[in-house]
C-alpha cells in the first residue's frame, strides 16, 4: 500500500516500489517550515544490492488540512506527477531523478541531491547565487519559449486555468487575517493597492493571454534551488519542487525570485542588473531579440510585484504559525515583497496613485 504519512514508509515497501534489495532504512523528516506542500524525508538505505542508492528523498502529500485544501484546488500533486512523467525527460536544467512517481495517493521517491545544498530563503541569496539562478531560469525559459510540446501537456495549467478564478475568493478569505498580522507594519498604500488590484485581477490575467509563453517553475525560490558549491563541486544548480509548473509568461518566475529571495538591500542594489541579465540570457539562449519588449517586461515586473503581494492574503491560510522557521520565512518574504511594491510604486503601474 502506498504510504500516506512518513511513518508508513518501510524498507519492504521501498524495496518493492524501487525494484531493488533493501535490508533496512533510516528515515529523517526534512524541510519542515520551508514552504513545501508536502511531507518530506531523507531515507538512508542499507542494502547489499549495488543498484540501490545510498539515500533517497520521499515526498508525500501534506497532512495539514489547509495545505490539502489549497493543494487539491491547485492540483499540485497531479502537476508534479505529470511533470516528472512527461516533462522532466525534456528539460535541460538539472532535476532529481524520480525512482517512484505515483499520484493516487501522491508519492515521489527521488534522487538525493546531497552533497549539493539548498539556498536559504530566510537569509536571502548571495549575489553569486542570484546571478546563477537568473542565468538558469533564462536558459530554461528560452528552451521552452513558445515550444510546441507545451500545447501537448493537457494537464498543465495556463492563464485560462479555472483555478485562477479562485484568486479573488481566496484573497477575501485570508485578507482579514493578513491585516491582523501585518496591517500595522506594512506601508498603508501598498495594502490599499492590493485591495484595488484584486477587483481587477481576472481582467489583468486575461490581458496577458496573448503574450509569448514558456514553461515556468511557478515557485522559483532559494529553498527549491540546490547549489553544488562544496569542495570539488561543479557549481551546478539543480531545481526541485515542480508542483506549480505551468504555461505562462517567463516574467512570472523572474519577479517571484527577485521580489522575495533577495534581501531588501540586495534587491535595491542589484534588481535592475539582474533583470537585464535575464533579458541577455534569453537572447543568448536563442530567443529572438525582437521578441523581447524590455519596456513591457519592466511593466510586467511592477505589475507582478503587486500580484504576489496580493497573493499572500490567500497563502496565509496555509501558514503553520507554530512552525518557527515557516513563520519566519513567511514574515520575511511578505516584508521584502511589500517593500519592493512600495520602493517601485508598483500600484502606479495600474494607475492607482499614491493616495490609493
Amino acid at each position: 500500500m502506498t504510504p500516506q504519512t512518513l511513518g508508513d514508509v518501510s524498507a519492504e515497501w521501498l524495496a518493492e516500489a524501487m525494484g531493488v534489495g533493501i535490508e533496512s532504512i533510516d528515515l529523517h523528516p526534512i524541510a519542515a517550515g520551508e514552504g513545501f506542500m508536502g511531507q518530506l524525508a531523507r531515507v538512508r538505505i542499507h542494502s547489499s544490492d549495488p543498484a540501490a542508492p545510498a539515500s533517497v528523498i520521499v515526498k508525500l502529500a501534506s497532512a495539514d488540512p489547509g495545505a490539502q485544501f489549497i493543494g487539491q484546488m491547485m492540483r499540485v500533486w497531479e502537476r508534479e506527477h505529470r511533470f516528472y512523467a512527461d516533462v522532466a525527460p525534456h528539460v535541460q536544467v538539472r532535476v532529481p531523478h524520480a525512482y517512484v512517481n505515483l499520484v493516487d495517493p501522491p508519492c515521489l521517491v527521488m534522487e538525493d541531491l546531497a552533497p549539493s545544498i539548498p539556498g536559504d530563503h530566510v537569509a536571502g541569496a548571495t549575489l553569486s547565487q542570484a546571478e546563477r539562478a537568473i542565468d538558469l531560469i533564462a536558459r530554461h525559459h528560452a528552451t521552452w519559449w513558445e515550444h510546441p510540446l507545451l500545447a501537448t501537456f493537457d494537464w498543465m495549467p495556463d492563464l485560462d486555468d479555472p483555478s485562477i478564478q479562485n484568486f479573488p475568493p481566496m484573497f477575501a478569505m485570508g485578507w482579514p487575517t493578513f491585516l491582523e498580522r501585518y496591517g500595522d507594519i506594512l506601508p498603508a498604500r501598498t495594502l490599499r493597492w492590493c485591495e484595488q488590484f484584486i477587483e481587477q485581477v481576472l481582467d489583468w490575467v486575461a490581458g496577458h493571454r496573448d503574450e509569448p509563453v514558456t514553461l515556468i517553475h511557478g515557485d522559483f525560490r532559494l529553498d527549491n534551488l540546490f547549489f553544488d558549491d562544496g569542495p570539488g563541486g561543479s557549481g551546478e544548480v539543480a531545481v526541485i519542487d515542480w508542483q506549480m509548473a505551468m504555461r505562462a509568461p517567463g516574467g512570472t518566475d523572474l519577479v517571484y525570485f527577485c521580489a522575495n529571495n533577495l534581501t531588501v538591500d540586495m534587491r535595491r542594489r542589484h534588481e535592475r542588473d539582474l533583470i537585464d541579465r535575464y533579458l541577455r540570457g534569453l537572447v543568448a539562449a536563442g530567443v529572438p531579440a525582437d521578441a523581447i519588449d524590455e519596456a513591457a517586461i519592466w511593466r510586467g515586473y511592477l505589475e507582478g510585484l503587486l500580484f504576489y503581494a496580493a497573493s499572500f492574503g490567500g497563502s496565509l491560510l496555509t501558514l503553520d504559525a507554530a512552525n518557527e522557521r515557516g513563520a519566519a520565512l513567511f514574515d520575511e518574504i511578505v516584508r521584502r515583497t511589500f517593500t519592493a511594491v512600495d520602493d517601485l510604486a508598483a500600484g502606479e503601474a495600474f494607475g492607482f496613485g499614491s493616495a490609493g
